[in-house]
């Protein structure tokens, strides 16, 4: 523990040895983080992340650097699919701590796989797709998306509670019962889930409550029906016969049985008829909705699809122009190759010129840096002295317009030069330009600090007077 006003080792003392502040009540507040660390701890070792969670959020409420605390929060946050929450505790534990920390290790893995950070920043945008969807009152797309986030990441607990509260939404109360369980094998004592939970039995039971008092109706209805029948069963209906009842009576009864029959089609089979064609229309409707929303489901990952590739071609496109653009690396490749090729054909001066427009620092490829630095030593640290040697060379063998060449350049480099100087003024006599041969053996004649000197004696010799 070190000291919070001077950063020093503190000891044992209420007081710092080196600065002799009070630190009683610092060494309170760090014991009391590392008691809700403790317990953070024993929450974690038997699963209840977000019990754990609680606590050691306070422990980095009381002490921001308990690096411990930090860690363990970001393992949490990881194992319940909380990624992004998770780097963050490992980054900033990382800053407080560079040294002997572990969240060093944890990015270090994370990074090495850079596949499963792909994949779960392509979780979170599912997932915040999904409660889009929930929210617009799209339950079907939500319920297809949630689906897709867990078999991406299986420990995403917030993912397993929006497939839950949908599944309750749409009545379907095993597979709620079945993913909320799910979410409590992760974190044993997750607070949601045991709310969903708890409404979830009140709802069953409710509808079990229900379904019993619907069939203790029913049951009294079918005793009704039972015991009118066996009334009219046991009473004796006498037929009587009367005088002058004949085809009338009989046209008459004929009526009245066309009339019931009609009014019986009426009121009884047509209404279930038409119950019928209902249920197969709803049927057709759903089967339709549920193509509609695959559909849109298939949609939305074809654009997903889309978007990816359109973001690698981008990028691809941008490594290609790194490597073929204008300022691309292969260009560098060919100012290089150019370079080589005039200094080998003898043009040394267009080499050295040509290497001036090269930018190494976009090539890191460790042999094309070597030949760049022999090149930039020989051009830069040795090329006055090459030019000179080429020059005198070309001036030994009476090529004055070559030797001139290489010795305007070395003068436009060094231009005090003054054995360059009287060279370029015998090149030029000796092409027959004796005026400007006479302004560079003057330079050598006027200036007083070559009067005396064997170049400044040499211009005066040769120029005769």
């Amino acid at each position: 523990m070190e000291c919070l006003y001077c950063h020093q080792p503190l000891g044992n003392s209420s007081y710092c040895p080196s600065c002799g502040r009070d630190v009683t009540l610092y060494k309170r507040v760090v014991r009391t983080s590392n008691v809700y660390y403790n317990i953070g701890l024993e929450k974690a070792r038997v699963r209840d992340l977000s019990g754990a969670a609680v606590y050691l959020q306070k422990s980095l409420d009381l002490y921001k650097k308990n690096t411990d605390a930090r860690n363990l929060l970001g393992l949490i946050y990881y194992e319940m699919g909380e990624t992004v929450d998770a780097l963050t505790e490992w980054v900033i534990s990382k800053n407080l701590q560079p040294e002997g920390n572990l969240a060093s290790e944890y990015l270090r893995k994370l990074q090495s796989k850079q596949s499963r950070l792909s994949q779960m920043n392509q979780t979170l945008k599912k997932f915040n797709q999904a409660l889009y969807y929930a929210r617009h009152d799209s339950e079907d797309l939500a319920l297809l998306q949630a689906k897709k986030v867990i078999s991406m990441n299986p420990r995403f607990v917030k993912a397993y509670q929006l497939l839950g509260l949908l599944y309750l939404k749409k009545e379907e109360y095993a597979k709620a019962e079945k993913t909320l369980k799910a979410v409590l094998a992760i974190d044993v004592n997750n607070t949601a889930a045991l709310a969903y939970l708890d409404e979830l039995k009140e709802i069953v039971k409710n509808r079990k409550a229900a379904a019993k008092e619907k069939n203790k109706r029913q049951a009294r209805k079918i005793q009704e029906k039972n015991l009118f029948e066996d009334t009219v069963r046991d009473e004796s209906i006498v037929p009587t016969y009367r005088e002058g009842t004949g085809s009338w009576a009989t046209v008459l009864l004929l009526a009245v049985g066309l009339i019931v029959g009609v009014l019986f089609t009426y009121f009884l089979l047509l209404p279930v008829r038409e119950r019928e064609l209902n249920a197969g229309f709803n049927e057709q409707v759903l089967s339709y909705n549920e193509k509609i929303s695959q559909r849109d489901t298939s949609i939305t990952d074809l654009e997903g699809q889309i978007e990816t590739l359109n973001e690698e071609k981008a990028s691809l496109q941008n490594e290609l122009a790194a490597y073929t653009g204008d300022g691309g690396i292969i260009n560098e490749y060919n100012k290089l190759l150019n370079v080589l090729t005039l200094r080998g054909n003898g043009d040394y001066i267009g080499a050295m010129d040509a290497f001036t427009s090269i930018d190494a620092s976009i090539v890191t490829n460790e042999t094309f840096q070597s030949v760049y630095n022999s090149l930039s030593t020989e051009f830069n640290d040795s090329g006055v002295q090459n030019l000179y040697t080429r020059g005198v060379e070309a001036y030994n063998n009476r090529d004055w317009e070559t030797a001139r060449t290489y010795f305007t350049r070395i003068l436009e480099l060094q231009p005090d030069y003054a054995e360059v100087i009287f060279y370029m003024g015998v090149c030029y006599q000796n092409l027959g330009d004796w005026a400007t041969a006479v302004s560079y053996y003057n330079q050598l004649i006027d200036n007083p600090a070559y009067a005396g000197t064997q170049w400044g004696t040499a211009a005066l010799n040769q120029r005769g007077y």
